[in-house]
């Protein structure tokens, strides 16, 4: 049977959905599994798991519109497909999903949409996206439940990754800890993220703590952050925030012991690679948006008033110590 799973959002949402292909490539062998992804995902194409056929649309990245809609329905209907999977709620995925005719359409239960779908997930708000588009293997008689996220940055930025590292951090035996100032793609500006000089306070700590190497990843677009991290700093550190590779990035964190960032897909790139994120969260919930597993830590900043919820500024209510405090209970 061909199957087709559709992820809407970004780089997060892609690696989010890796549990569901990793069940159902081990579940259903023989099928052929093609990705819909959104366009800013397709720097992963290749390493993701249990994929015959990744398809990166632009119409996938944020909110799904009405033309948006009609070039997934395109793709759908271009195939001959046994069964779609849809990774989120939007009623107009689940519309180009049954005007494409395949036969069986799963996605999560909610909204009058789900009507169009034959078969429906349970879900809760509560649930991290993870575990609710797990939920739908079984729908098609997968019972196989692999629960970790997996990327594999390939051979080529692994070796790249070690030469650089080597080059600049010397040899191992000493904890090598991430810091992403700006957590990656879709850059948090402004009070939406930890203040820089609290990075650098956190860079300073666990240099002096922990004799770590403290290494600074991210993307161009995020360089006024990290530059203003620097200002502050009172020990060495090693920045590759500015590398424009995301494979690489992803083999840099598979070298680290941890990565320490706010919201966003760094932290779930570095869960996908085996390595222990500490996210830190403030208007979002960590426990919904945050990496998929047990060996994540989730730093959630306390809001005191329905107000809160939507402020970005009470990020600003994590302290360094707390940050901390959470990375020592694993080290």
């Amino acid at each position: 049977m061909d199957i087709a799973v559709v992820v809407g959002g970004g780089i997060t949402e892609t690696l989010q959905a890796t549990p569901l292909l990793r069940s159902l490539r081990a579940g259903a062998p023989d099928a052929r599994i093609t990705l819909l992804c959104p366009e800013a995902a397709s720097a992963l194409s290749g390493g993701l798991p249990g994929v015959d056929d990744t398809v990166p649309l632009g119409a996938l990245d944020g909110r799904l519109g009405a033309v948006g809609a009609a070039r997934v329905w395109l793709e759908l209907r271009r195939r001959r497909l046994g069964a779609v999977l849809l990774c989120g709620r939007s009623g107009l995925l689940r519309l180009a999903a049954f005007l494409a005719a395949v036969p069986r359409r799963a996605g999560p239960r909610g909204g009058l949409s789900a009507l169009l779908l034959t078969d429906r997930g349970e879900a809760s708000a509560q649930d991290n996206a993870a575990a609710t588009w797990l939920r739908l293997a079984p729908l098609l008689g997968v019972q196989t439940q692999l629960h970790a996220t997996r990327y594999d940055p390939g051979p080529d930025a692994r070796s790249q990754a070690t030469r650089m590292l080597f080059e600049r951090c010397g040899g191992e035996g000493r904890l090598w800890i991430a810091l992403a100032p700006a957590s990656g793609s879709a850059e948090p500006t402004g009070d939406e993220a930890w203040e820089p000089e609290r990075y650098a306070l956190l860079a300073n700590a666990l240099a002096k703590r922990h004799g770590a190497q403290v290494i600074l990843v991210g993307t161009v677009d995020g360089r006024t952050h990290v530059e203003e991290t620097m200002l502050d700093l009172g020990v060495g550190v090693v920045d590759f925030s500015a590398e424009p590779d995301l494979r690489v990035t992803a083999a840099i964190l598979a070298r680290c012991d941890f990565l320490i960032a706010a919201d966003g897909p760094l932290l779930h790139l570095a869960g996908a690679v085996g390595t222990r994120a500490v996210g830190l969260y403030g208007p979002t919930q960590g426990r919904v948006l945050g990496p998929y597993g047990s060996d994540q830590r989730i730093v959630q900043a306390i809001a005191q008033t329905a107000a809160d919820e939507a402020d970005p500024t009470v990020m600003n209510r994590i302290r360094v110590d707390d940050v901390l405090a959470a990375l020592e209970m694993v080290i």
